[in-house]
């Protein structure tokens, strides 16, 4: 064989390698990925105002700093929810950042917590109506699922009182039973159901979980384009050299001084899970700054 198409075979057999290894059954894993969902057309819960702006705005910022980005809106049911994740997770590898971000209704039961869907009822008034919501431990359980570098889980719910009184009718003589939705009046029957999400307690290794706010408590949908956290987050992850421990603790300081600002109350964000090692959104020192993916 002569020497140069010696050459170019070895280069082809060189590229086909490097683009099988690490990813069994033919697929390939991203070195920098997120999932990003944003609910906020409900049919069963009261309606909110910002998580497709914050959904649209949190693509948007990690693709400036290199993720590929799987970016949806309104997931309908608890089977989309799965189908979403399992796409996210066969897309993971032992070399990737992965960020699993939702700006939506949850609630939490018991020790469980739970992201509501848009369009969910339960199929009878005897059936469980946590059923057709999507836990997050189904969440962790997929992530467990894949050895990653590390993994930030953004949780910007609970942004309202999902079992508030309703507002009075129109005519001002008792509270509207019409816009209290099926789903909120099923999801008060459940046992240990309540406002806010519960405390996290066995994150997966290498994984940080970002609370909008502390447990049991409600968080505020801010009067801007983006809730605070989200505000705070899309003001710092593109920040060169900021290592995301650093990054978190601005995020949490930024939240809680705006809102004892605007509302004379603190929303204190909380993080939960370990890292120890090093990881800078927009780079860290030495690494450069992220390239774009457009």
């Amino acid at each position: 064989m002569p020497r140069t198409a010696l050459t170019a075979a070895l280069a082809i057999v060189t590229a086909l390698f490097a683009a099988c290894a690490g990813a069994p059954g033919g697929g390939s894993a991203s070195t920098k990925l997120a999932l990003v969902i944003g609910n906020a057309a409900y049919d069963n819960a009261p309606s909110l105002r910002n998580p497709v702006n914050d959904a649209n705005d949190m693509c948007a910022a990690l693709r400036k700093v290199g993720f590929k980005t799987l970016c949806h809106t309104d997931l309908r049911d608890r089977a989309a929810f799965d189908a979403r994740v399992k796409e996210y997770v066969d897309q993971l590898g032992p070399a990737t950042v992965g960020v699993f971000y939702y700006s939506g209704h949850a609630v939490q039961a018991g020790n469980a917590n739970f992201l509501i869907p848009t369009q969910v009822l339960p199929r009878t008034a005897t059936e469980n109506p946590l059923r057709v919501l999507y836990g997050v431990d189904e969440l962790f359980d997929r992530l467990r699922q894949k050895t990653t570098r590390f993994q930030l889980v953004i949780l910007d719910a609970c942004r309202t009182d999902l079992f508030a009184p309703p507002p009075r009718s129109p005519s001002g003589r008792g509270p509207d039973s019409a816009v209290r939705s099926g789903l909120v009046r099923a999801l008060e029957s459940a046992p240990g159901v309540g406002n806010g999400l519960a405390p996290i307690t066995h994150a997966p290794p290498d994984t940080m979980v970002l609370y909008a706010t502390a447990s049991k408590e409600a968080a505020y949908d801010g009067s801007g384009r983006n809730g605070p956290l989200t505000k705070h987050v899309l003001a710092h992850i593109g920040t060169n050299g900021l290592p995301v421990m650093d990054f978190l603790g601005l995020v949490t300081t930024g939240v809680k001084t705006e809102t004892e600002r605007d509302y004379n109350k603190r929303q204190t964000p909380f993080i939960y899970g370990s890292y120890g090692g090093k990881f800078c959104f927009a780079g860290c020192p030495g690494e450069g700054v992220v390239p774009p993916i457009y």
